[in-house]
């Protein structure tokens, strides 16, 4: 029996074509723009604060 699976590369399946300036050009001409992200630390304040913020 013959496989009838058809090689492709992983260029045909992704559509990036650049990476230009910080910013993913695709094949269909979108660009997009990552940016970082930072949140501050959970449950950061303080027993009294959190009490105080509760009871408002």
């Amino acid at each position: 029996m013959r496989s009838i699976l058809k090689a492709s590369t992983l260029e045909s399946k992704f559509p990036i074509m650049a990476v230009e300036h910080g910013c993913i050009v695709s094949k269909d001409a979108d660009i997009t723009v990552a940016f970082r992200v930072t949140l501050p630390e959970v449950f950061s304040a303080s027993s009294a604060e959190y009490e105080a913020m509760h009871a408002t």
